[in-house]
């Protein structure tokens, strides 16, 4: 329980400083909530360090879909709620969370949960930021604007994050750039904040193509 707590004090903190951003410097939603995005993304690599039980997690998790849900129903935490656009990134972003930190439990594998936070935590804002600051061949997708510049700036990153992970297994690095390529399309076809959702899911596929097809063939 007292890990919980913990946790819970450092993202009052986070949310603290961002609301201290966009009140007080006014500092562009956008912007906080990409601060809160990559922020929260880090924190949670720690989980599988000091969370072991799936109930603790849950809590944590659950605790932060209940505060998310509070805060938009009352025009609290603005730096992450105002957006204009209709998101439900910060939903996602706690399931997903809980997902993969199931997912890794049941198959005993690390890396189902390091990996797809930490392409979503890095990839996802570089893709919004690249794209946003050379809007490289705009379109429409699903109503949400995407850039090519922005899909070229996450299939880079991911690809290099992949690269990190699998440099030392020959046999799987011909996959790696279709690997990040089914992501990276994922990411540009999700609106209103489903990427915090189906890029992970991509990337956990994807784990399982590479340790228990590509080995066989």
């Amino acid at each position: 329980m007292t890990t919980l707590i913990i946790y819970c004090v450092i993202y009052i903190i986070l949310f603290a400083l961002t609301e201290r951003l966009y009140h007080q410097r006014k500092t562009k939603v956008e912007h906080t909530r990409k601060i809160v995005h990559v922020a929260t993304g880090f924190i949670a690599l720690s989980f599988p360090i000091f969370i072991s039980a799936l109930w603790q997690m849950l809590v944590l998790c659950g605790s932060f879909l209940v505060l998310m849900s509070v805060c938009e129903k009352m025009n609290w935490l603005k730096s992450i709620t105002s957006v204009k656009r209709k998101s439900y990134g910060s939903w996602l972003f706690a399931l997903i969370v809980f997902v993969c930190f199931f997912i890794q439990q049941q198959l005993g594998n690390l890396l189902y949960f390091y990996l797809p936070i930490l392409i979503l935590s890095i990839c996802d804002p570089a893709a919004a930021i690249i794209g946003k600051r050379f809007n490289y061949k705009a379109r429409s997708v699903f109503g949400q604007t995407k850039t090519i510049g922005g899909s070229i700036a996450f299939f880079v990153s991911s690809l290099i994050i992949l690269c990190g992970f699998y440099f030392q297994y020959q046999n799987v690095l011909l996959y790696l750039p279709l690997f990040a390529l089914s992501v990276t399309l994922l990411e540009f076809f999700s609106t209103k904040g489903w990427d915090n959702f189906t890029i992970p899911l991509g990337v956990v596929a994807n784990i399982f193509i590479v340790s228990n097809i590509l080995p066989i063939i």
